[in-house]
C-alpha cells in the first residue's frame, strides 16, 4: 500500500493534493545552462560565451 502512494495514475484529479518541497540554494559547484536552464555540476560546462554557461547536452 505504502508502494503505490509514490505512482502517479493518469488522468487523476491531483488538484486537491498540496505539494511539499525544499528548495536549495545554487550550490558553489553548479551552475544554469543559459540553454536548458538545467542545474548541473561544473564538470558540465562546455562553454563560456559573454559570461553565459552552456552545457556538454546543449553544446554537443
Amino acid at each position: 500500500a505504502e508502494a503505490a502512494e509514490g505512482f502517479e495514475l493518469p488522468g487523476a484529479d491531483l488538484s486537491g493534493e498540496e505539494l511539499m518541497v525544499r528548495v536549495l540554494p545554487a550550490q558553489a559547484d553548479e551552475f544554469t545552462c543559459a540553454s536548458c536552464f538545467l542545474v548541473r555540476h561544473r564538470s558540465q560546462v562546455a562553454r563560456e560565451k559573454d559570461g553565459m554557461l552552456y552545457c556538454r547536452d546543449c553544446e554537443g
